[in-house]
Order: structure tokens, then C-alpha cells, then sequence
């Protein structure tokens, strides 16, 4: 019995250590490709809904081993009932600075790997409704909010005339998200 009260102590006072432990095994099996890690598969699974609902995570995808062969951006356009109306290109990197880049690149990350998806379809109206939120807070009231997805091939840059800001191929788009107003009262639908 001494024993199991020993091994009782030991933990409480290592637990930050454990903790330690257990997340830097994680975070390296969520950022291994497929196959890298024994183990991997099952770790990711035990582990993925602490990691998601704690915004833990972390993935190097977008290097290796398989990167994007696209170019990819997320834009907003909206109107007002005053008559104000914008198109803001969120994600559209190559028109911002270096330092743009750096601060916004969580929200490229979220945008075009996951709200832009069909298969995270759930995100779509709370985003429309947190923008409309941000809309009304500087004292406009919203009609119509529209989510746009736009891509392009990408091409090896072998030549500086294919750097993805000086390029001239044109960008395919689709509205994937609708929010509006039904009626004056405020009342709305997909």
C-alpha cells in the first residue's frame, strides 16, 4: 500500500511534466506526414479532439510531402441597407506587405484550409454572422454578405514572369456562402 501512495505523490508533483510530455508527442505526430511516425495514426486519433478544441494543432502540410498545386484566396463582399458595400480580398496575399503576411497568416491558414472547404460547411453562417455582427458595430445594417473562393493552377516558377504577384493568369471564383436579409425586421436566411 506504501508503494501505491509513493506512486500517487510522484505524479501530483510531475503532472506539469507529464502534461509537457504528452503534448510535445502530439504536436509532433499531428505535424509527421502519414507514415512517418509508428504509431502516428492512433496517437492523432486519441489526441485530435483536445488538440482541435483547444486550437492546438499544427500542420506543416503545406510544404511537404504533397504542397498545393493552386493558388488559392478567400474574399468577402457585402452591402448595406445605408448603401455602403465593399469587397475585401482577406487571404489574397500577394497584394500585402511582408509584415500583413506575418500578422494575417493564422487567419490564411484557417481561411483556405478550412472555412473555404465544402467539407467544413458548419463554419459558413457563423462566420457570415460574426461579420454582419462587425458590420452593425460600426453602425451599418447589413443586407447581403457573400464568401467567395478563388483559385488558379500554379506553375513551376522557373522564370520571374511566373512569381505568383506579377502573373496574369486569370483566377476561377465561386460564391460559396450567401447570408441575407429576408425582411426589415432583421430576420434572415441562407
Amino acid at each position: 500500500m506504501r508503494s501505491g501512495l509513493n506512486y500517487i505523490s510522484f505524479c501530483k508533483r510531475r503532472w506539469p511534466v507529464f502534461v509537457l510530455i504528452g503534448y510535445t508527442v502530439a504536436a509532433l505526430s499531428w505535424s509527421m506526414p502519414s507514415g512517418s511516425m509508428p504509431g502516428k495514426r492512433g496517437v492523432d486519433a486519441a489526441v485530435a479532439p483536445l488538440m482541435i478544441g483547444l486550437n492546438l494543432w499544427q500542420s506543416w502540410d503545406m510544404f511537404a510531402p504533397n504542397p498545393r498545386s493552386e493558388d488559392i484566396w478567400v474574399g468577402i463582399s457585402y452591402e448595406t441597407l445605408e448603401g455602403p458595400s465593399g469587397e475585401v480580398p482577406v487571404t489574397k496575399m500577394i497584394e500585402m506587405s511582408y509584415f500583413q503576411r506575418w500578422q494575417r497568416e493564422r487567419w490564411r491558414k484557417y481561411f483556405n484550409d478550412h472555412l473555404r472547404t465544402d467539407v467544413e460547411s458548419l463554419l459558413w453562417r457563423p462566420y457570415a454572422e460574426y461579420l454582419r455582427n462587425e458590420i452593425q458595430a460600426e453602425g451599418y445594417k447589413p443586407s447581403k454578405i457573400e464568401l467567395t473562393r478563388w483559385w488558379r493552377t500554379t506553375e513551376k516558377p522557373v522564370r520571374s514572369d511566373l512569381r505568383a504577384d506579377v502573373r496574369k493568369t486569370p483566377w476561377n471564383s465561386y460564391t460559396f456562402y450567401r447570408w441575407h436579409v429576408e425582411n426589415p425586421r432583421g430576420d434572415t436566411r441562407q
